[in-house]
């Protein structure tokens, strides 16, 4: 046997593996490191993705529902008719609407007559805003969609009360045109009196014009009167002018847990935690370093 064919037979080995595939294989070796190949991650990846969305979807239809119900509420606290009317002073009117809307004086009797805490009831209701417009959307929550009508209702009602009552200014305007009347009515009928009393001649004339001249005055007190009501009612300072633009109605789906976005939650998490295994992995490789493979 020659030299190179006994170099050849070196090469081989014991069992006869030749050179080439034996380099083939260590570099594939060196090459993994232990690591699974690309393919094994992306499919790690995915079932851990899927996973989470999973379990976002079972979380969903194991959690207790919550119904919603909603409606709509046309104030025009913030109206001004005559137009041009200021919009700072109508932003807060109507913001006014949805503190008044919230306020213990609608809720406080809504949580008794349910027996619930005021702060339980507070965090079932909300209120909004539309577009930027005088329309306010009520939503209501509770444990079924019967509950959070109910619930919604009863706020509807309690805020219309409420706000169907007249400023302090109106009332003291309405007590006084009142007694005016009262007034005006008691001098018509002591100017008829003293009209016969002077005819028979058992009273004098002037009693009869200073009755009235007080009558006149009484009867123009009760136009000023009057007229200040009416500018009231027109700039709506006599209270709020409130009305239901859309009665209650009950969502047709739960408000909580909603699949869809329990799903995304799901996805989202599982998303995460596939990044981070990843990179954990593509760490150990051979050559990598603390910022990831090279």
């Amino acid at each position: 046997m020659s030299s190179d064919e006994k170099l050849q037979q070196t090469l081989k080995g014991s069992k006869g593996v030749p050179p080439q595939r034996a380099t083939d294989r260590i570099e594939r070796t060196d090459d993994r490191g232990g690591v699974p190949p690309v393919p094994r991650l992306v499919l790690l990846a995915l079932t851990i993705i899927l996973m989470g969305t999973a379990a976002g979807l079972a979380a969903a239809l194991v959690l207790p529902k919550t119904y919603g119900a909603r409606a709509e509420i046309l104030s025009t606290a913030s109206q001004d008719p005559q137009g041009g009317g200021d919009p700072l002073k109508q932003d807060r009117q109507i913001s006014t609407q949805l503190v008044m809307l919230k306020s213990r004086a609608v809720l406080g009797p809504i949580a008794q007559k349910q027996g619930r805490q005021f702060d339980d009831l507070d965090k079932d209701v909300s209120a909004q805003i539309l577009n930027n417009s005088s329309v306010i959307e009520v939503d209501a929550q509770g444990s079924s969609d019967q509950a959070a009508l109910q619930t919604l209702q009863a706020v509807i009602s309690g805020y219309l009360a409420v706000a169907s009552q007249p400023s302090g200014v109106a009332r003291n305007l309405a007590t006084q045109l009142a007694d005016t009347r009262e007034n005006t009515a008691q001098l018509r009928t002591q100017i008829q009196q003293l009209t016969t009393a002077v005819t028979a001649g058992k009273a004098s004339q002037a009693s009869l014009d200073s009755a009235r001249a007080q009558l006149t005055a009484s009867l123009d007190q009760e136009r000023a009167l009057q007229a200040r009501i009416d500018q009231l009612n027109l700039t709506g300072e006599t209270g709020p002018d409130a009305q239901v633009l859309t009665p209650p109605y009950a969502l047709p789906d739960p408000v909580f847990p909603q699949p869809a976005i329990a799903a995304g939650t799901g996805a989202l998490v599982g998303l995460v935690v596939a990044g981070v295994l990843v990179a954990i992995v593509l760490q150990r490789r051979p050559g990598s370093t603390g910022h990831g493979a090279v």
